[in-house]
């Protein structure tokens, strides 16, 4: 195993400047050294110690991102795609900055607190948590932290990155009824944060085309998938009295698909199927899917931007990212 002493053998300096160097001291050492220090660490395939350097440096290099858990009854969270996506593009964008990434996969505030202090966190990015626990974390955590998806009150006490949830619902609205739709159902777990905008666009661009809409038309089922298959069964009657399902997510809409088939549906003969999000799979399932588009990638670029910004000493501001509505092929005219 090379050490330090080595480095500093070979270079012809001593181990402080060499550990100087490594621990990001380098007003301390000329330029050239620094670049012979740099080429023989390389050279020799140092591995310095993480443990050391966090030490050193007081901090830890590591930003945490928090998945809520869903509970042993259901899948890990990763196993969504939307879910797969943002954290594999966060990592990256985590990376670029010099920083690692810690996952938090966790049930309650107090679990994430304990992990945040014994890993002593740069920072906490808080991915599609209810506004009550975004509160009582705030008030807890007192490193940087940006929420995604989140809609709270007193908006200026806090860094969320969103999408036009209202917008996007707004656009499926308008959409559906433009291709002759009068009864249209929305499908969610929950009727809350960005479930709830979602189902407010859609509502309002129905009733600006006319199509008279009832909360009864928002249909909220399980958020255990084996759960989820059983009731789209069992809504087999309620499904054949309307023309077009919009679903809160391209995932729900994905899985619906198969078991609707499975009770005798044709898609989109008899029932025509739209989602959310846009994921890559939604353009390779037979129909191609309906959806509204929002840019994963760019989302998880501009989260870590404020995050950094945060920690830089920034000023805290939300950001809002526009969505597009994507026409395919499980949508038909009536």
């Amino acid at each position: 195993m090379i050490r330090i002493k080595d480095i500093a053998d070979q270079v012809g300096v001593s181990a402080t400047t060499v550990s100087n160097v490594l621990h990001g001291k380098q007003q301390r050492v000329s330029p050239e050294t620094r670049r012979k220090i740099e080429m023989a660490i390389r050279e020799m395939g140092y591995v310095p110690n993480m443990g050391a350097l966090m030490l050193a440096k007081e901090q830890s290099s590591i930003i945490g991102v928090i998945l809520f858990d869903k509970g042993s009854r259901n899948e890990p969270t990763l196993t969504d795609p939307y879910y797969g996506s943002l954290v594999g593009y966060l990592e990256q964008y985590i990376r670029d900055r010099k920083h690692y990434m810690l996952m938090l996969t966790v049930s309650n505030v107090e679990e994430i607190i304990r992990q945040a202090k014994a890993w002593n966190l740069d920072g906490l990015i808080a991915c599609n948590l209810q506004p009550d626990v975004i509160r009582h974390l705030y008030a807890l955590y007192p490193s940087p932290l940006v929420s995604l998806d989140a809609y709270l009150e007193n908006k200026e006490s806090y860094i969320n990155i969103a999408v036009d949830d209202f917008g996007g619902g707004y656009q499926m609205g308008r959409y559906l009824a433009a291709m002759g739709h009068r009864n249209v159902l929305m499908i969610s777990d929950n009727d809350q944060g960005v479930d709830r905008q979602r189902w407010l666009g859609l509502k309002k661009g129905l009733e600006e085309a006319k199509v008279p809409v009832s909360d009864k038309q928002h249909l909220l089922v399980s958020n255990i998938s084996g759960e989820r298959m059983v009731q789209y069964k069992r809504y087999k009657e309620l499904f054949r009295k309307q023309t077009a399902l919009f679903f809160s997510s391209d995932y729900y809409a994905l899985e619906a698909c198969s078991a609707l088939r499975e009770t005798g549906f044709q898609i989109p003969e008899e029932l025509s199927l739209a989602g959310f999000d846009d994921l890559f799979c939604s353009g390779l399932m037979t129909p191609k899917l309906t959806t509204i588009r929002q840019d994963i990638e760019q989302k998880a670029r501009m989260t870590v931007d404020a995050l950094f910004c945060l920690m830089e000493g920034g000023e805290k501001r939300d950001w809002v990212l526009p969505v597009e509505l994507i026409q395919r092929e499980s949508v038909r005219r009536v």
